[in-house]
């Protein structure tokens, strides 16, 4: 599976990093933030997208609304990840195209599982 993990923390795209590289069947691309991802979905496609709510602009909540306005990407998995738990926080972004809410902090070695459960691929 092809996974797109955006976060514009260095450390937590490195834990990221370190958690799926052994994992044979995720291919996985890190973007250091939205403006980065934007471009990378403009010429590839995905399984999943992971995105961080809160980047500097664009947020994730852009770069959501942009893979959604791009064809290849209209029914991609979209995970987003934010810190912030409200129930009307997860409305929001699901109302917006995401399938998803992960909240943060979450443990990177069960990010693997948790992607192929999205999947489908367990």
């Amino acid at each position: 599976m092809k996974v797109l993990f955006v976060d514009d923390e260095a450390d937590i795209r490195e834990m990221i990093e370190i958690a799926l590289m052994v994992e044979e069947d995720i291919d996985a691309t890190f973007a250091s933030g939205g403006a980065e991802a934007i471009e990378i979905l403009k010429s590839e496609t995905f399984d999943a997208i992971l995105l961080d709510v809160m980047m500097l602009p664009p947020d994730g909540e852009e770069v959501l609304r942009t893979a959604r306005s791009l064809p290849a990407h209209t029914t991609t998995k979209i995970v987003m990840c934010t810190a912030k738990t409200s129930q009307e926080t997860e409305q929001e972004l699901k109302a917006m195209g995401a399938d998803r809410v992960l909240h943060k902090p979450f443990k990177p070695v069960k990010l693997a599982g948790y992607l192929r459960q999205l999947l489908g691929a367990e």
